[in-house]
């Protein structure tokens, strides 16, 4: 048996807006899950792709954000993914403590925030969570449902026209535990990236119809999925259709982008003030990575005050340093994520009886998972490894451990007297460093001074450290390249202490908790359950982001492990050819118990 499922066209674009007699390039983002219903404290897994004026053959942007947030607004999840070749693949655990409701996911780049969020990928989740009682889940209203089943899913997704993806199972009915075999090709010699995903029926991009109607901002990125388009947009010309919703133009708000595309990775942004709170341009300023290892980086205001400066590849939350040497100025650095939401209708968590045992599936499975162990698995999906440097300063010329002197009682001691090759001295009254460069025989002023791998710029106050607290002092006076600048000389002082040993930060730096990367989680298969005699209701039994389909490897073959669960189980293959032309292929088989 063999089922496809062609995509109805590529995904539309918006028009482009003219800037300076050029047109703005557009990007957007199309996201693929492997489940859009779950419960609090599992894991979601999901592919991205980022379009480039609608292809995939160009890239702009290096770094996806994702995000899930409730009717409030409130994110409960904020992500960045490294887009590598114009995708992503990543992990989504959901916390354990959030309240059952319809929740939303958005997905879009940093560039994407210079015109309306309406352009931003949009989808509906189900979040339950059985441990917490929820007032605002309801059972509808038996009308309800009536009407409900009349605008619902007709049983086989629609198509027009476009590339196929074709499905072939060995069987249609399986018992448990038992072995289902199915392959995946194309009857064209076709090039596309594309994920699978094999689960139980029901638990995919089917938004509620309630919540379509009333967030007409869902529908745009529905319509562009074949799968959602057949729950949401019920045949063309019944009197349940719903009416398509134009996402607003894109509209540069002035002629400068506000946003910069993140074409280098990771980057962190603000803007610095001056003392009569005016925004100050050509203002240098350096960021740093609370580390181990020193990571600095540099770069100046542009003329509206504002910075962006590009970070090394870095996963999970990290600390991180702005200043600028400039007294009576002040850093602010701006959120990462988008702040400008949709407008939100409120929907009560309704759900009919076939909702109701999906998700009673759902919690039996999750307490089979806490109380027994796990089957043997072996891993279908295996996140790439990111490259992430550790420093971009090598190891010191010289390092002058304190404990190997005799202890004096102040830092201008230690700088004078044990640290040779470091001066310091009074001008214009007030204390400067210096560091003697042995190759060019020359002293060089005011160098890069660092705190435990942080700048500081107020050597006053370092003087004031008790050097009881500082383990070492480091001196580099090789010169060292950051962004466009050149550092002569760099005095680096260790301390002790988790607390830079009492030092005094003024209002030209700024300290932020900074989400980089996220680190996603592996998908493990279920290869074996013959011999176990623990009962098995995986919902999601495959789940593969990054298969690869080419007229050198135009089939994949595939097996899975059925379930305990009898059902109906789906399996559908998404993704794009190179040139961004969309395909899914849809097929499904029935797990059924034996007589």
């Amino acid at each position: 048996m063999f089922a496809c499922v062609l995509f109805m066209g590529k995904p539309p674009l918006p028009a482009q807006v003219p800037c300076g007699g050029r047109l703005l390039p557009q990007e957007q983002i199309v996201l693929h899950l492997d489940r859009n219903v779950c419960l609090a404290g599992e894991t979601l897994w999901f592919k991205a792709w980022c379009f480039l004026d609608g292809e995939l053959k160009r890239s702009m942007s290096q770094v996806l954000y994702l995000e899930v947030f409730d009717e409030s607004g409130k994110a409960i999840i904020q992500q960045k993914h490294l887009l590598k070749n114009n995708t992503t693949t990543g992990s989504i655990y959901i916390p354990e403590d959030v309240p059952g409701k319809y929740y939303f996911l958005k997905a879009y780049t940093r560039y994407m925030r210079n015109f309306s969020s309406d352009q931003f990928h949009y989808q509906q989740l189900v979040i339950a969570n059985p441990y917490i009682e929820n007032a605002r889940i309801i059972a509808e209203d038996p009308a309800v449902i009536e009407q409900e089943a009349r605008l619902s899913y007709p049983g086989e997704v629609r198509y027009d026209t476009g590339q196929q993806i074709r499905i072939s199972l060995a069987q249609e009915q399986v018992p448990p535990r038992q072995s289902v075999g199915f392959s995946i090709s194309s009857p064209e010699q076709l090039t596309a990236s594309l994920s699978v995903t094999v689960r139980l029926k029901g638990l995919g991009n089917q938004p509620a119809q309630q919540v379509m109607r009333r967030n007409a901002w869902l529908q745009a990125s529905c319509a562009q999925d074949p799968y959602c388009q057949s729950y949401a947009f019920p045949v063309p010309g019944s009197d349940a259709a719903i009416e398509e919703w134009a996402a607003t133009p894109p509209v540069l708000d002035g002629e400068q982008l506000e946003w910069l595309p993140e074409t280098r990775g990771l980057t962190i942004s603000g803007f610095i003030q001056n003392g009569q709170d005016e925004r100050a341009s050509g203002i240098p300023l350096t960021a740093a990575v609370l580390q181990q290892e020193p990571m600095v980086h540099m770069g100046m205001t542009d003329e509206s005050g504002a910075f962006t400066l590009s970070l090394q590849a870095m996963q999970q939350q990290k600390d991180v340093f702005v200043g600028t040497p400039e007294a009576n100025h002040r850093v602010f650095i701006r959120n990462d994520f988008d702040t400008d939401l949709p407008a939100i209708s409120a929907v009560p968590l309704q759900f009919d009886s076939s909702l109701h045992q999906l998700l009673s599936g759902l919690n039996l499975h999750q307490q089979l998972t806490r109380a027994y162990p796990a089957p043997t698995t072996a891993p279908v999906f295996q996140p790439e490894p990111i490259g992430m440097p550790s420093t971009n300063i090598l190891g010191p010329d010289r390092r002058i451990v304190l404990a190997d002197y005799i202890e004096v009682p102040t830092m201008a001691e230690v700088f004078n007297e044990i640290t040779t090759g470091v001066t310091l001295r009074k001008s214009g009254g007030a204390n400067r460093l210096g560091v003697f460069n042995p190759e060019g025989q020359e002293w060089v002023d005011d160098p890069l001074v660092l705190l435990d791998n942080v700048p500081v710029y107020d050597i006053e106050a370092l003087l004031e450290i008790d050097p009881a607290l500082v383990e070492a002092v480091e001196v580099f006076h090789s010169d060292y390249i950051i962004g466009d600048f050149t550092v002569e000389a760099i005095v680096a002082i260790k301390t002790q202490t988790d607390d830079f040993a009492g030092y005094q930060w003024s209002e030209q730096v700024a300290f932020t908790a900074f989400k980089a990367y996220a680190v996603p989680q592996p998908f493990e298969q279920v290869v074996d359950t013959e011999k176990s005699h623990y009962p098995d209701f995986r919902p999601v039994l495959y789940w593969k982001p990054d298969l690869q389909l080419s007229p050198g490897q135009p089939e994949e073959r595939i097996t899975v492990i059925a379930p305990d669960r009898p059902g109906v189980y789906e399996v559908v293959v998404q993704g794009f050819t190179p040139s961004g032309e969309p395909c899914l292929g849809y097929a499904t088989f029935e797990v059924v118990q034996e007589r």
